[in-house]
């Protein structure tokens, strides 16, 4: 798997450009009206861009550019990293791999580059936190029937919950009345809610519509009721085996990525642009 530690080498072709290039003609920097209307645009994805391509004439395809290919196999996993972990939860491993081929065209080069992969989600709770009035009901018209309300309601204190990030979930509906929000799944936590009393939450018969497979427990946030639906999410992990080509663009100022075989990646979409110095 290639290391995000390796982006650390790569510092170095800020300065030096790609020593593997050899000048085929003069290029003169675009102005900004060539450039696409998402430019000055970047992903920030701590990559650093070689400024000195030197792209020339184009000149058919030619082996060798160890520096270009190494910053793009460090650019495809920083980006396929980004893409498949939207949230604390997630974390992804790819090995990525450029075609020995680099065709050198006007303005920049074209690279066919491949990645195979996992994708992990490990397993946290999602919550959803209504705050309540004194009989239990939530206060924004979520529907509770009364006598689905256990009888002598005996709200968790939310003092016996020790997750961080759960506390500031349930205070926060106490706050709003109304809070969605994910949290890592401790176990004190998961154990709090399976060994609750009979009478600290809603009866099977009381969780309606999206909510009824969900348990559904009362906790005391400082003198205000709050009910919380809980969902487990389960881990998982997704394996990519068989290989996904990508094709890239890359000249001085514009970085260009497709997936898509049919089309020129001259003609992909913008994921890096900057102006001319």
């Amino acid at each position: 798997m290639t290391s995000h530690s390796r982006r650390a080498v790569l510092a170095t072709l800020t300065s030096v450009g790609l020593a593997g290039c050899t000048t085929l003609g003069d290029s003169q920097p675009p102005n900004e009206d060539e450039l696409p209307d998402q430019c000055p645009t970047s992903r920030d994805l701590d990559v650093p861009w070689p400024r000195d391509l030197d792209p020339g004439l184009v000149r058919g395809f030619i082996t060798g550019y160890e520096d270009l290919k190494e910053f793009i196999t460090a650019y495809e996993e920083a980006y396929l990293v980004e893409k498949s972990t939207q949230s604390p939860y997630q974390s992804a491993n790819f090995n990525v791999n450029v075609d020995r081929y680099i065709k050198r065209v006007v303005g920049g080069f074209l690279l066919t580059v491949s990645h195979t992969g996992s994708v992990k989600n490990q397993s946290h709770l999602l919550l959803r936190a209504f705050k309540t009035d004194s009989e239990g009901i939530p206060k924004d018209g979520l529907s509770v029937d009364k006598s689905d309300v256990p009888d002598g309601l005996e709200p968790i204190p939310i003092n016996e919950v020790q997750d961080q990030k759960t506390r500031e979930i349930l205070k926060s509906a106490a706050k709003s009345g109304d809070r969605t929000d994910t949290a890592s799944p401790p176990g004190q936590f998961y154990d709090l809610v399976n060994n609750r009393s009979p009478n600290a939450s809603l009866s099977d018969e009381g969780r309606s519509g999206v909510y009824s497979d969900l348990p559904a427990v009362y906790f005391d946030v400082n003198g205000t009721v709050v009910l919380v639906f809980i969902l487990m999410k389960q881990g998982s992990v997704g394996d990519i085996f068989e290989p996904v080509s990508v094709q890239y663009y890359v000249s001085e100022y514009v970085i260009r990525r497709t997936e898509d075989e049919s089309k020129s990646p001259r003609d992909g979409t913008v994921v890096e642009c900057r102006l001319p110095e």
